[in-house]
C-alpha cells in the first residue's frame, strides 16, 4: 500500500475525507489534500510560534502550490472518432500513463487534457470495445483540436458456463453500511474536467462460477447538477484490477443532485465470472457547478479490499481493510 501525507485541519469539520490520490499531483487548494482528519488537535503544538504566523506561512506555502503547476502545464485539445464509421466516441479514457493527468471525452467525443510540463510524452486514449492508442505529447499539441481515430476491437468470447440447476441460490455480499465518518472523493479541485476518469473500487470475493445479477453504490456527497458513472468489472490481475470483462459500456445518469443509493441492473450485460472481480465506479462526466462528489468508506473492515485510481490512465491504489459502500449480487 502506498504512502500518504497527513494534514489536520483546523477548524472541525462534520466529516473526514479520504481522498488517495497520486502523491505527484500537487494540490489546488487545501480540500485537495490526500488526507483530512478532523478534531485530534484543537490548537497548532508548535512551540514558540503565534497562530497567526503559523496561517500565514500556511497560506503562502498552499498560494505557492496552486501557482506552480499553472504556469509549467500546457492544455491538448481533440476530437474521438470510430474509424469505420465517423461517428463520435463518447466517454474515451485521455491521459498520461501511470500519471494522474487525465480525463474522459464528452458525449460528443470531445475532450481537453491539462498537462504538467514533466510529464511523460505518451499520451493513450482506450474505450470499451476499441483497439487502444498512443501519440506523443508533441504530436497532439501539433494537430491540436483534429479528429483522433479509434479502430473497434476484435474481442474474443470468454466463455463461463453456469448450468442450470434447482439448487442456485441467489445472495449479495459488500457493505452496506453508510452512516460512516469517512468520505472517498471523486472531485477533489477546482478542474472538474481533470477529475473526470476518478474510479473507486471493491473487491468481492466470489469462489465458484456465479453470474452478476445486480451492483449497487451509495453517493454521500453530490453538487453537481447531472454526473455519469461508468461501472467497470474487473478481472483481479495478482493483486490489482486486469482486464475489464464487460463488452459494453454501462453509463449510469444522476440528475438534480442525486444522493443515495444507485442501483444497476447487471443481467442484460451477461456478466458470468468464475472468480473474485472488483467492480468498479468510474466518475465520466459532470455538468453544472459543484465541487463535491463522493462514497462513504469505513474502515477497518476485516477481509475488505478497497480500490482507487485518479488519473484515467493512472495506476491504482490498493487499500486493505477498507471499503466503500457497495453490495453486488449474484446467483450461483
Amino acid at each position: 500500500m502506498s504512502s500518504h501525507s497527513i494534514s489536520i485541519f483546523i477548524p472541525v469539520a462534520p466529516k473526514s475525507a479520504i481522498s488517495p490520490q497520486d502523491p505527484s499531483h500537487l494540490p489546488q487548494k487545501p480540500a485537495a489534500y490526500p488526507f483530512r482528519l478532523h478534531g485530534i488537535f484543537r490548537r497548532p503544538h508548535f512551540w514558540g510560534m503565534k497562530t497567526a504566523t503559523i496561517k500565514t506561512l500556511a497560506f503562502y506555502s498552499i498560494l505557492i502550490c496552486y501557482l506552480l503547476p499553472l504556469h509549467s502545464q500546457t492544455t491538448l485539445r481533440g476530437r474521438l472518432l470510430d474509424a469505420e464509421s465517423g461517428a463520435p466516441l463518447g466517454y474515451v479514457s485521455v491521459g498520461i500513463l501511470g500519471s494522474s493527468a487525465g480525463t474522459v471525452a464528452g458525449p460528443d467525443g470531445r475532450f481537453e487534457l491539462d498537462v504538467p510540463a514533466d510529464a511523460p510524452d505518451s499520451v493513450v486514449f482506450s474505450c470499451i470495445g476499441y483497439e487502444r492508442r498512443a501519440t506523443t505529447r508533441r504530436d497532439l499539441a501539433t494537430a491540436n483540436g483534429a479528429d483522433i481515430f479509434l479502430q473497434p476491437a476484435f474481442l474474443p468470447l470468454r466463455e463461463v458456463v453456469i448450468s442450470p440447476s434447482e439448487d442456485a441460490v441467489t445472495s449479495v455480499m459488500g457493505m452496506e453500511k453508510t452512516g460512516t465518518a469517512m468520505a472517498v472523493n471523486f472531485a477533489i479541485n477546482d478542474r472538474i474536467h481533470q477529475n473526470l476518469g476518478s474510479e473507486i473500487g471493491r473487491r468481492f470475493k466470489i469462489k465458484k462460477v456465479a453470474q452478476l445479477e445486480k451492483f449497487r453504490f451509495f453517493v454521500s456527497g453530490n453538487n453537481f447538477d447531472t454526473v455519469r458513472f461508468r461501472i467497470n468489472v474487473y478481472a483481479l490481475d495478482g493483486d490489482e484490477p486486469g482486464g475489464n470483462l464487460l463488452k459494453d459500456n454501462i453509463i449510469v445518469t444522476l440528475p438534480g443532485r442525486k444522493k443515495g443509493w444507485v442501483e444497476v441492473d447487471l443481467l442484460p450485460y451477461d456478466v458470468r465470472v468464475d472468480g473474485p472481480v472488483v467492480v468498479a465506479v468510474e466518475w465520466v462526466y459532470a455538468s453544472g457547478r459543484g465541487n463535491h462528489l463522493s462514497l462513504p468508506i469505513a474502515m477497518p473492515r476485516p477481509g475488505s479490499k478497497h480500490f482507487y485510481k485518479f488519473g484515467s490512465q493512472n495506476r491504482w491504489k490498493v487499500f486493505g481493510m477498507m471499503s466503500a459502500a457497495m453490495l453486488l449480487q449474484i446467483r450461483q
